[in-house]
């Protein structure tokens, strides 16, 4: 009988959580089924305001670490429910939790995410495997990207030895594979998170969709090169970040920059074109604007920003479908994959992602009671 296993993600927009029950059985990612269960207004202000506070109650991370447990076992059953599929089917649950902070470069290193594992097993009575930077940081890491290795597998998983992976989720990560051995990848900047904000905060909406309200402005040059000079985006790699660090007051400190402020879809044009540049630059430097490009996450949906991408790179794109992998629920997919991985108590060397200094397995069991 195949071994199953469930994915489970939640991104910086916070908006849902993205479910996938995968069947990794002929060493390939088969999606059997996916679902999108959503996160209610009031717990997302609630994620939104601490991920915003400089300073974190511990009390308050407690209870929304048990909300969104409880969210994310209930996201567990919806799916099951959705594929007629009993429990006892499932092999393990894998859960990346909600990101609220991810502070790696510290003094002492850390990133937090909730929704807790132990919850989700109780819930649903299925091992689960979660907390899975932890123990990467421990090892001199980032504890982020973790998907680098996974999209290697998608691509081997299709007879492709080499090719680039851009995720434009709240933040855009890559991943370069040039060979069976050579794999590496790094968070580039912000994706879709500045721009999601930026339209929450004026009323249009958790997201600008299709990029329609940025393609009604013009970009600002000179908030454009404001942003641009941030360090972030001249370090070298290995490196990660969070919407702990990219966020509205990022954005509002660059602006009060400026001798004269721009209109609100101006600056909305403005984060597209940064997002884009982010994008183009990375390429540009790793020389891979030629390579084979295949783009996932939500950013995909956005038009706006999609054709300006490809307009820099002069280069066809193709979005993660033309591997047979659904470009909204890859993220998913990979953490059924590390789930798996950890059960099968595999070392991942992430020492050209995150930074690690020795091999390590990724990933906290959580054991269902007896």
């Amino acid at each position: 009988m195949n071994k199953l296993y469930i994915g489970l993600m939640s991104g910086t927009s916070a908006d849902s959580i993205d479910s996938a029950l995968v069947d990794f059985s002929k060493n390939k990612c088969e999606l059997l089924e996916k679902e999108s269960t959503p996160i209610n207004k009031e717990l997302k202000n609630k994620i939104f305001e601490t991920i915003n506070r400089k300073n974190l109650n511990q009390d308050e991370i407690d209870i929304l670490d048990l909300e969104m447990g409880k969210l994310f076992g209930k996201a567990v059953l919806d799916l099951l429910r959705k594929a007629s599929m009993e429990a006892n089917k499932i092999e393990a649950i894998g859960s990346h939790g909600q990101t609220i902070k991810h502070s790696p470069n510290e003094p002492k290193p850390y990133s937090l995410q909730i929704g807790n594992p132990k919850v989700i097993t109780n819930l649903t009575k299925i091992k689960t495997v979660g907390d899975f930077r932890s123990d990467d940081i421990k090892a001199g890491g980032e504890g982020a990207p973790l998907a680098p290795l996974f999209h290697q597998f998608i691509l081997q998983s299709n007879n492709l030895k080499r090719g680039v992976i851009v995720n434009i989720g709240g933040i855009s990560n890559l991943t370069v594979v040039n060979n069976e051995s050579e794999v590496f990848g790094y968070d580039c900047g912000p994706g879709n998170c500045l721009m999601d904000a930026w339209s929450r905060s004026h009323g249009k909406g958790d997201y600008d969709k299709a990029g329609a309200w940025a393609s009604r402005g013009e970009f600002n040059l000179n908030l454009l090169k404001l942003m641009m000079e941030d360090s972030y985006f001249s370090a070298d790699n290995p490196k990660s970040t969070g919407t702990d660090y990219f966020n509205l007051s990022w954005l509002n400190e660059k602006i009060s920059k400026l001798n004269s402020i721009p209109s609100a879809e101006d600056v909305q044009a403005t984060l597209s074109e940064l997002s884009a540049q982010i994008i183009y630059h990375e390429l540009k430097k790793l020389k891979k604007l030629s390579e084979q490009i295949f783009l996932c996450g939500g950013g995909v949906h956005n038009n706006f920003l999609i054709e300006k991408i490809q307009n820099k790179i002069k280069n066809e794109t193709f979005t993660t479908a033309s591997l047979g992998q659904d470009p909204d629920y890859l993220e998913a997919c990979c953490f059924a994959w590390l789930a798996k991985k950890r059960l099968d108590r595999f070392e991942f060397d992430l020492s050209k992602i995150t930074g690690s200094k020795k091999p390590i397995c990724l990933g906290t069991i959580f054991e269902v009671p007896i």
